[in-house]
């Protein structure tokens, strides 16, 4: 017979038991809903297996009512008003690693809402349902991801959509399509959008913002297929669980839509960038900025998980050596020394305050490009679970070539980790540098004629020069030092003179553009 003890927040887990559950009260407080337990489980043998966090609540719970204060201090199994859902992946893991019949009773009995689908139809409309349960998941995570976990199966999933546009007066039509194999080397989880200046690459992204969040039905459609058995279809609402666009461009007139974070009301949408959505003509402080930065940084170290994460992406930035890593990385330590000082929880504003405070000075002494890159890893960490789609417009802007390489990567590495996938629009060839050239698409536009495709070389660790010939090819020739050294060529001076009227100050790949451009006049000449 399975029972379940509940103890007290300070209480430590038995050393030994056999046959039961504890559920250790959590006073983690989402938006003054209590839900949380830390849970322990114990099997006949009197091995404990630690399924990390739960969340339990109850129909017309209240914010005024923690679930522990309904809880009898002993039960064999929560009755029919209750409902709870495991924060993590992990619980899904080690329930699945369970013996059967200890699994199956845990789940039936702690009225588990991914074991036990049709329950989500019978609260789907609490507030603590929305609110606090689903506040770091999904819909698409709990029916998806969960169950395929709590079933023995894969996290991973492959990618295979497509973004069409019709044309129209303002902007002709296209086809992208985006493919991502969770076991390809190089990862194809990055996908680029490259092109000149103008060429539309901003407006695509944001028509993929409004088609997606449903804002406007005019700016293209999204279609998958779920094997290469199948014939396309439109996407559903909860293909993609979440959407987060990160722009830090001023001169966008491109309002973003609202936030939405309640993955009831379908694909959630979180923005990271300058504007605010109700202040279109309005730039964002770096104080605002910092205190986002700070609100993610909790949401990141209150779980065990998304800590790692954290500390994994920090690494990875510091393989630039401009980036302080290790001092950034007791930003984690800092938030749990507060935290023990702290006897409410520290979801609370005052604690929020006051760790905004203590970690300041970190904060002030970073340059802008190397506060925004904190940030946005910060929030996406923060925000990206499975099937995340995130859309960056431009990084490089801000980066400079080692810190974007370095932040592709961790940006990889996350969205590998949650199942995820971006689309990055860039002019940068560093960005092509990190992804193979099934992941990037040549962006042309003459007038309103949109021209897509696909690089011809392959694109990874490939030199940045020959990049930058392949996606944009004449206008490299007739811009820059290309101009300069054609106009020294014309002036009919040989090499040598050439190369003294620039004070011997050209690069060798200068000089080979210089020796083919004399080559090609004495051929005219002939």
């Amino acid at each position: 017979m399975l029972t379940f003890h509940v103890i007290s927040s300070k209480s430590s887990f038995p050393a030994q038991e056999r046959n039961c559950v504890y559920l250790r009260i959590d006073n983690w407080n989402d938006y003054s809903f209590v839900t949380m337990f830390d849970v322990m489980v114990y099997d006949s043998k009197g091995e404990a297996h630690d399924l990390t966090q739960v969340k339990i609540g109850f129909r017309d719970q209240t914010d005024e009512v923690s679930t522990h204060s309904k809880l009898e201090t002993h039960f064999e199994g929560l009755t029919e008003e209750f409902f709870s859902l495991g924060q993590s992946i992990e619980y899904y893991k080690v329930l699945s690693d369970l013996p059967a019949d200890l699994r199956t009773a845990f789940l039936e009995r702690t009225r588990d809402i991914v074991y036990d689908n049709s329950i989500i139809d019978k609260v789907a409309e609490e507030d603590v349902f929305s609110t606090s349960l689903l506040r770091g998941s999904s819909l698409s995570v709990v029916k998806g991801q969960y169950a395929r976990i709590l079933e023995g199966g894969a996290e991973r999933t492959d990618f295979d959509f497509t973004y069409t546009r019709e044309g129209n007066p303002e902007f002709g039509g296209f086809s992208l399509k985006f493919e991502v194999n969770v076991d390809s080397t190089p990862t194809t989880n990055v996908h680029a959008l490259i092109g000149r200046n103008g060429v539309g690459k901003t407006t695509i992204l944001n028509g993929m913002i409004d088609t997606i969040t449903g804002r406007a039905s005019d700016k293209g459609r999204f279609n998958y297929r779920a094997s290469p058995f199948f014939e396309e279809r439109e996407i559903e609402d909860d293909y993609f669980s979440s959407l987060v666009s990160v722009s830090f461009s001023a001169f966008d007139p491109f309002v973003p839509p609202t936030e939405r974070s309640d993955p009831a009301k379908g694909t959630c949408y979180f923005y990271l960038g300058l504007k605010e959505p109700d202040k279109p003509d309005y730039h964002r402080t770096i104080s605002s900025m910092q205190y986002d930065a700070v609100k993610a940084l909790a949401d990141c170290f209150h779980n065990s998980k998304k800590s790692e994460r954290w500390l994994a992406a920090i690494d990875k930035l510091g393989l630039d050596g401009s980036f302080s890593a290790e001092e950034l990385k007791q930003l984690h330590h800092t938030f749990h020394s507060l935290k023990a000082k702290f006897e409410k929880s520290e979801d609370s504003q005052n604690f929020k305050g006051a760790f905004h405070k203590e970690i300041t000075p970190t904060l002030d002494q970073m340059s802008s490009g190397h506060a925004i890159v904190f940030l946005t890893i910060t929030k996406l960490v923060a925000t990206v679970e499975e099937k995340t789609l995130v859309l960056l417009d431009e990084p490089e802007s801000h980066l400079h070539p080692p810190l974007l390489s370095a932040f592709i990567r961790a940006l990889s590495d996350l969205l590998l980790d949650r199942n995820g996938v971006a689309i990055i629009a860039t002019h940068s060839p560093v960005v092509l540098q990190e992804i193979p050239k099934s992941c990037a698409w040549k962006i042309h536009r003459e007038g309103i004629s949109i021209e897509v495709e696909r690089p011809r070389i392959e694109t990874f660790g490939e030199n940045v020069g020959i990049l930058t010939s392949e996606v944009f090819g004449l206008d490299v020739e007739r811009s820059g030092f290309h101009q300069l050294l054609k106009s020294s060529v014309e002036t009919g001076k040989p090499y040598d003179e050439i190369i003294q009227r620039y004070d011997r100050q050209i690069g060798m790949e200068g000089r080979a553009i210089l020796k083919v451009l004399l080559a090609t006049r004495e051929t005219m000449k002939k």
